[in-house]
């Protein structure tokens, strides 16, 4: 049962609140649902094209739960409803994204689309109805340190500062455009920009969260648990340079995904400008 209890940031009780969920359905989005269910009297609005990772908590309808949350099925591209669902909640979240290194280069087109032409009704809509955003973007925005473009040879290589990230004060270095791999990275940005400019220019309320690898149940797939025995799921495909028995390392990878979980709740109800989640 939800705890009555819950305290934001500053220790005053949480008011139930309505969150539509963009991309409810997604491995992030579907374990935000069961945290909000459990831990929260929040409702929420859970928009998706798929509801298959949340339909445990759909059905059945005895769930204690089952008033609090909706699954309304829509494509974001192009939904009239999308508008209807933002004005009728308090906080909207967004999550909907192609994120897999292995579509940046065979679909760029569909993954500029996906974080950045199909999210700017949604920027759109939460600025023109004065509702908070909580967007999702990526740590790729960070793109590459300066001393990764240092020649091999070069005493400067010894030095940390050229390997640091700063966040107003680093510059964002890119691939060139011919390498395609780029473009998931650059689309997250660019919508960030229009992000913080709506926020700049008209006053809409933000949070954008930065994500570095999470791993868990119903990412990707998990080989020989929610997808075949054969492959990696992408997180260690892409980024992983240590081998290890997934299965075996689960349960604590699953504390650590619930843990960052349990710090985005504290974020729905206490405005931040900006967040960055990191590991």
């Amino acid at each position: 049962m939800a705890s009555a209890a819950r305290l934001d940031l500053d220790g005053n009780a949480i008011k139930p609140m309505t969150i539509c969920m963009i991309g409810a359905g997604g491995f992030i989005g579907s374990h935000l649902c069961e945290k909000l269910m459990a831990e929260t009297m929040h409702k929420v609005l859970a928009v998706d094209v798929y509801n298959d990772k949340i339909r445990h908590l759909l059905e059945p309808a005895t769930h204690p739960w089952s008033d609090r949350i909706q699954f309304h099925r829509i494509n974001i591209k192009h939904d009239s409803r999308l508008e209807g669902l933002i004005k009728m909640a308090d906080l909207t979240v967004n999550l909907a994204a192609i994120c897999t290194p292995a579509d940046y280069n065979t679909r760029p087109l569909d993954t500029i689309y996906s974080n950045f032409i199909d999210a700017l009704p949604v920027v759109k809509y939460c600025s023109e109805n004065n509702k908070r955003l909580i967007h999702f973007s990526t740590c790729e925005v960070y793109g590459k340190t300066i001393g990764s473009f240092l020649p091999k040879d070069s005493p400067l290589r010894q030095d940390p500062a050229y390997y640091l990230l700063k966040e107003d004060a680093s510059p964002c270095i890119f691939g060139s455009i011919e390498k395609q791999r780029w473009s998931y990275a650059c689309a997250k940005q660019l919508i960030e920009r229009l992000i913080y400019a709506e926020g700049a220019e008209n006053g809409l309320e933000f949070t954008i969260v930065r994500p570095f690898n999470w791993i868990g149940p119903r990412m990707d797939f998990i080989p020989g648990i929610d997808g075949p025995s054969e492959g990696v799921p992408r997180v260690l495909a892409c980024f992983s340079n240590v081998s290890f028995n997934i299965c075996h390392n689960m349960a604590c990878l699953v504390v650590f995904f619930s843990f960052f979980l349990s710090l985005i709740l504290l974020f729905f109800s206490h405005c931040r400008t900006f967040f960055v989640m990191s590991h």
